[in-house]
């Protein structure tokens, strides 16, 4: 396939799917992954797609509800510099919230020798993490969102107020300069509400790329929470 073949079927792919790893593009295309990140570097520069980590999205879809695969890769560093800080607060015997984002999966490697711990979650990654430990893994359930890997509505939302947690741990797309916790899901804005309406302690796992941003949704606010999470300085 010439190259201005490759970018017209590129072109279309986003066209229909809005969003894209560079691995699934490579597929589609029949191509290797270095051509196509050489492709989404020409088409970026021509103002048609704006490269994440790992991906691509269109610029008028910027705003929406990334794909569990593109957030699993972005700032990934951070992220886990972030969780491993953020495990220490969780102790033996706690009963603790963990919401979709991948930043709080990330934790789950830190305490799997953790006793008596009950975790609850709305995602199904985190399940699958923590299958072969001795801790106890409660699912939300409710209504799948494959896109996210994750459950959310209000019969997940039920389940979750039905619990008393210790804490809740959790993330969002954008922290503004304000101090709001914003996002761009509803949904998920939502279920992290209810989270937080149901927890003792609230911590907050934010990476530096997401400082100074601010989205459609309000979460809360940061004077609302009992710790921030960041792999820099927070300003004032």
């Amino acid at each position: 396939m010439l190259q201005y073949e490759r970018h017209q079927a590129l072109m279309a792919y986003l066209n229909q799917h809005h969003t894209a790893t560079v691995r699934a593009l490579a597929n589609h295309l029949y191509t290797s992954e270095a051509s196509v990140r050489r492709d989404i570097a020409a088409l970026e520069a021509a103002g048609l797609v704006l490269r994440v980590y790992g991906g691509v999205v269109l610029p008028e879809h910027k705003n929406d509800v990334v794909p569990v695969e593109l957030r699993e890769g972005a700032n990934s560093a951070a992220k886990e510099i972030i969780a491993a800080e953020a495990a220490k607060y969780i102790h033996d015997g706690d009963t603790v919230f963990f919401d979709s984002s991948s930043t709080v999966r990330r934790i789950c490697k830190h305490i799997k020798n953790r006793k008596q711990l009950k975790i609850i979650t709305n995602n199904v990654r985190i399940c699958q993490e923590l299958k072969d430990t001795d801790i106890t893994v409660y699912c939300t359930g409710g209504e799948y969102f494959k896109k996210l890997d994750c459950f959310l509505g209000s019969y997940a939302e039920k389940f979750i107020s039905a619990i008393n947690a210790t804490s809740v741990f959790f993330s969002c797309k954008g922290l503004s300069p304000q101090g709001l916790l914003t996002d761009v899901s509803e949904l998920e804005i939502s279920m992290r509400q209810t989270m937080l309406s149901h927890a003792e302690n609230r911590y907050l796992l934010c990476d530096s790329s997401k400082l100074g941003q601010k989205y459609a949704f309000t979460l809360c606010h940061a004077r609302e929470l009992t710790e921030i999470f960041c792999d820099q300085a927070l300003p004032e």
